[in-house]
């Protein structure tokens, strides 16, 4: 790579705010109840008399915050192995859609509007909705709240985005399909056009509209998806005198 390249990505790093949109794997955390749960094992340990610590990890492909790949819902789409890497890398955009009510739907209008106040969505997008579902994430019995009831992306302003070509679509609920959805319009037309979808975000709320936004998934074989390590550069907030 040329050094201007890399200087120029060392400045850009150096500058910005760095915003972590990722949960912490840990035990308790909430997962759709068909889904395999987080645990882990400790098989070394300093505490034992070991030189050092090694635990082995159990967790479900869609476990915190994950990337759906195309063949969570599509026999012969895409594994995450093979999703684009750069499909969560380039300009995030945050939509605030806290207002709606549970299981309520972001419509293709309201998304239109967005546009009006803000600028258009682009292509290579990575637009990420900010239902406010993060304030009911908790571990355990207190991820009651967290598990039902959440508002979602509709099919027609999911469908805008594919015809936008947007990278990825995200959100800080469950899924981004409303809860209760039988026929998952979302999934079904976002990931059937190879677009993968981002869920269980968390601290959108710091995002301003505009950001730089990196993650990458684990590349595993076959896989419907994987926790991703997701984060957001932005401006840093300048201090008072």
């Amino acid at each position: 790579m040329d050094g201007k390249i890399i200087s120029l990505m060392q400045q850009a790093m150096e500058a910005a705010q760095i915003i972590d949109l990722s949960y912490t794997l840990e035990p308790g955390m909430p997962v759709w109840p068909t889904h395999a749960r987080f645990g882990a094992v400790v098989y070394e340990s300093y505490d034992d008399g070991e030189v050092s610590m090694h635990r082995q990890l159990s967790f479900g492909e869609h476990t915190g915050t994950h990337l759906d790949a195309p063949k969570h819902f599509f026999k012969e789409g895409r594994s995450i192995a093979e999703v684009d890497v750069k499909s969560v890398i380039g300009r995030g955009v945050r939509i605030d859609a806290d207002f709606l009510r549970p299981c309520e739907a972001y419509t293709l209008e309201m998304l239109k509007e967005f546009e009006t106040r803000n600028g258009e969505i682009r292509a290579g997008d990575i637009v990420l909705f900010h239902f406010g579902w993060e304030e009911r994430y908790g571990l355990g019995k207190d991820a009651k709240e967290f598990l039902k009831d959440w508002p979602g992306l509709g099919g027609d302003a999911a469908q805008y985005l594919l015809d936008k070509k947007a990278a990825c679509a995200g959100t800080d609920a469950l899924a981004l399909d409303p809860f209760g959805s039988e026929s998952y319009p979302c999934h079904n037309i976002l990931l059937g056009a190879g677009i993968p979808i981002l869920e269980n975000l968390t601290n959108l709320h710091k995002l301003p509209v505009f950001s730089y936004v990196i993650g990458l998934a684990n590349k595993v074989k076959d896989g419907s998806g994987s926790p991703i390590r997701v984060i957001a550069l932005t401006e840093k907030e300048e201090k008072g005198v």
